[in-house]
């Protein structure tokens, strides 16, 4: 909820907010390195409205929580990355890109209100000249987000793929960048020889909304190859190294959740997990079903645990 504005199970607010109450709150204090701390909380209205505060002030948009407060997820749903659609794998691009590029977010909006207006001319028959303002502001926004996604995974590959090797010994697991149009062609090249086809069926059909970034296995699909356990260690791997580029190319610490670490992963995989996640340096918070699970986890010494127990809704300290 501070990280997003929302919970990462569901966009909807309702199951969030108590019964018989109108809103809820979540308020935290921030601590990073060499920076003073920094108040942030957010309102969510059951009617639709939020507000949000940070440092005592007042902010629109929960875009400014997601620039103080990184976080990453992996839980019982991450598996989806890989097996799901290419809208989930380039919010996992856009997320690393944001906030590593200051200009990204404002050239990424641009590009998706140029591709609103362009899909409404489409749609209601426009002309050629009609498009062509959008057409221009199209390919200027969506060649920076591109660029931008280039150079971000430039850096990212590498120690995606130096995570993995740590994490388990898989082979043969590569990363592809696909940017939604013949890589033959520009993108401004492109957007006029599929125009044709935009008219006549009321829809952009190229461009970086398009991208995708392909995980695959010894070349094939790793969604159809690997196991849900393997596919866990991977996107393990591509979580953990975008906390580590986040670190090198900002400074900024990242916020882990890790939900029921496991879930299918066996005890070495959970060491060597363990081992990676202690390495970083960031704040984790891990669940488990069963507190022995927990017990059995090996941490380095003089890393700094708090154990809670989580009951009917009450959370209790146990080690303080």
């Amino acid at each position: 909820m501070l990280a997003l504005g929302r919970s990462f199970r569901s966009t909807a607010l309702r199951p969030v907010i108590q019964r018989g109450q109108d809103h809820c709150v979540v308020s935290g204090r921030l601590q990073q390195k060499n920076r003073a701390p920094l108040a942030i909380g957010i309102q969510r209205e059951r009617k639709g409205g939020f507000t949000i505060r940070i440092d005592g002030e007042t902010v629109r948009s929960a875009v400014e929580l997601a620039k103080i407060l990184p976080l990453q997820l992996i839980n019982a749903a991450s598996y989806l990355l890989i097996e799901g659609g290419p809208k989930l794998r380039r919010q996992f691009i856009d997320w690393g890109v944001f906030h590593v590029e200051h200009r990204f977010y404002e050239e990424w909006r641009r590009m998706q209100r140029a591709l609103k207006q362009r899909n409404a001319i489409l749609r209601a028959g426009g002309t050629a000249q009609q498009l062509l303002p959008w057409d221009r502001e199209l390919i200027e926004s969506g060649e920076f987000v591109h660029n931008a996604r280039l150079r971000y995974l430039e850096s990212f590959c590498p120690v995606f793929q130096k995570m993995l090797a740590e994490l388990c010994d898989l082979d043969g697991i590569s990363l592809s960048y696909r940017a939604g149009w013949d890589k033959t062609l520009s993108f401004a090249e492109a957007l006029k020889a599929s125009q044709a086809r935009d008219q006549n069926r009321g829809l952009t059909h190229v461009g970086p909304q398009r991208a995708d970034l392909k995980i695959a296995a010894y070349t094939e699909d790793a969604g159809q190859v690997l196991s849900r356990g393997q596919q866990k260690l991977v996107v393990s791997a591509l979580r953990l190294a975008q906390t580590h580029c986040l670190t090198e190319q900002t400074g900024a610490h990242c916020l882990l959740l890790v939900d029921d670490l496991p879930a299918e992963m066996d005890a070495e995989h959970q060491r060597r997990l363990c081992g990676l996640l202690a390495a970083l340096d960031m704040q984790l918070f891990i669940t488990c079903i069963d507190a022995g699970e927990i017990e059995r986890f090996s941490w380095p010494a003089g890393r700094e645990l708090q154990w809670f127990h989580v009951k009917q809704g009450e959370i209790t300290a146990l080690n303080t």
